[in-house]
C-alpha cells in the first residue's frame, strides 16, 4: 500500500466514511422533495440535480476541514447547474438545511477544486468524488450511491460508498489491506464484506447485472456473456457503483462496465468499488486479467472493462468480453498498473 501521511489516520478516514453516510442520508431525504426545476439536463444528455451539487459542496468542504487541501477529481463543477436559477436556489436551500456555513465563496471554491485532469501516479493524495453516482436512478427511484475514494500515487487506498438501496441501506467502506466493511446508514455494528468463492453448481443460475434501462441488445449481450460460463443465466438490474455492491453483497455474481470504442469510463464511477470489491475478495480486473488502473486522470483510459465477479467466474467472463472486443474491433487499451 502506498504511504499516507499522518493526516490520513484511521480516525480521520473513519470520519470521512461517516461523512459519506451522512451525505447519503441527506440525499435520501432530499429526493422525497425534489422539484422538477432542480433537475438539469447536461450537454451530453445526462442529468444532474441540485442535490448532486449541494452534496459535492458539503463533502469537499468537510473533507478539507479534516484533511486540509488535497488534490481532487470530482464530477460536478460550477457549470453543472450554473445559470439555472431555480436549481441554484434549491442547492443553497439544501446547504442551509444541512448546516453549511461556507457562504457563496465557499460554494464557488468547493465547485472549483475538483477539476484535476492529469495523471495521479505522482500525486501523494487525491480524492475522487461522485456525489451521486447514478443520478438518473436517483430521480427514477432506482439504484444510486454517493462515492468517495482516496488515491495515493494513483492507487485506491480508501473508499466509502453509500448504498441506500442495497441491503436495506448500507455504507460500505474499507482501506487497502484492511478489508471492506458494511454498516447500516443509520448507524450500527460493522460486518466484514466477504464475496463467495464457492463454485457454482452444475445447474445453478448465474446472476448478471444489467442496466436498469437496458436495451434489448444489452440484455441479450449480458445473457450471452453469462452463458459463456456454461451456466443458465438471469439478470439483476442495477446501475452506478451499486452494480458492484450487488456482487459484494451476494445479490449477483458478476457486474461489468465496458469501454467499447469510447475514451474510457470516468474514474469516479469505479475507483471506490475497485478497492472495496478487491478488499471483499471479489475478482476485479480487465478483459486480459490485468488490474484496473485509476492513475491516468479523469478517465480509465488504460482499461477495456471493469469486471467484478464472485464464485470464481471472473477469468471466464473476462475471456468472453475480450472475444467480444476482438469481434467488434475494439483495440487493447494500454495501462501502467493498478490494483492487482
Amino acid at each position: 500500500m502506498p504511504p499516507l501521511g499522518p493526516r490520513f489516520s484511521p480516525g480521520n478516514l473513519r470520519a470521512a466514511a461517516d461523512l459519506v453516510a451522512m451525505a447519503t442520508r441527506h440525499a435520501v431525504v432530499a429526493r422525497s422533495a425534489l422539484p422538477p426545476e432542480a433537475i438539469v439536463r447536461k450537454p451530453d444528455g445526462s442529468i444532474v440535480t441540485a442535490v448532486d451539487v449541494a452534496l459535492q459542496v458539503l463533502i469537499l468542504t468537510r473533507l478539507e476541514a479534516i484533511f486540509g487541501e488535497v488534490t481532487v477529481i470530482a464530477e460536478e463543477d460550477l457549470s453543472s447547474i450554473g445559470g439555472k436559477a431555480a436549481a441554484e436556489s434549491h442547492c443553497r436551500a439544501l446547504l442551509k438545511t444541512w448546516g453549511y456555513e461556507g457562504g457563496e465563496s465557499g460554494i464557488v471554491r468547493a465547485l472549483s477544486i475538483g477539476g484535476h485532469a492529469g495523471p495521479t501516479r505522482d500525486v501523494d493524495a487525491c480524492w475522487v468524488l461522485d456525489p451521486i453516482d447514478g443520478t438518473q436512478g436517483y430521480v427514477d427511484g432506482d439504484h444510486w450511491c454517493p462515492c468517495l475514494a482516496l488515491l495515493a500515487y494513483g492507487t485506491p487506498v480508501f473508499a466509502a460508498n453509500g448504498y441506500p438501496t442495497v441491503r436495506g441501506g448500507q455504507l460500505l467502506a474499507g482501506e487497502a489491506g484492511g478489508g471492506a466493511f458494511w454498516s447500516p446508514l443509520e448507524g450500527g455494528a460493522r460486518t466484514r464484506a466477504r464475496v463467495s468463492v464457492a463454485p457454482l453448481g452444475a445447474d445453478e443460475m448465474l446472476r448478471v447485472v444489467a442496466p436498469a434501462r437496458a436495451t434489448a441488445r444489452q440484455i441479450e449481450m449480458r445473457l450471452e456473456v453469462g452463458r459463456s460460463t456454461g451456466h443458465p443465466c438471469t439478470l439483476v438490474h442495477s446501475d452506478s457503483q451499486a452494480k458492484y455492491a450487488h456482487v459484494i453483497a451476494g445479490l449477483a455474481d458478476v457486474a461489468y462496465s465496458r469501454r467499447g470504442g469510447g475514451p474510457g469510463k470516468y474514474v469516479w464511477d469505479h475507483a471506490g468499488a475497485v478497492l472495496l470489491a478487491h478488499e471483499a475478495g471479489a475478482w476485479i480486473g480487465d478483459t486480459d486479467g490485468s488490474a484496473i488502473d485509476c492513475s491516468l486522470g479523469r478517465r480509465l483510459e488504460g482499461n477495456n472493462a471493469v469486471i467484478c465477479a464472485a464464485r470464481g467466474i471472473g477469468p471466464t467472463i473476462a475471456s468472453a468480453l475480450a472475444e467480444r472486443d476482438r469481434v467488434e474491433g475494439v483495440p487493447r487499451a494500454r495501462s501502467a498498473g493498478g490494483i492487482a
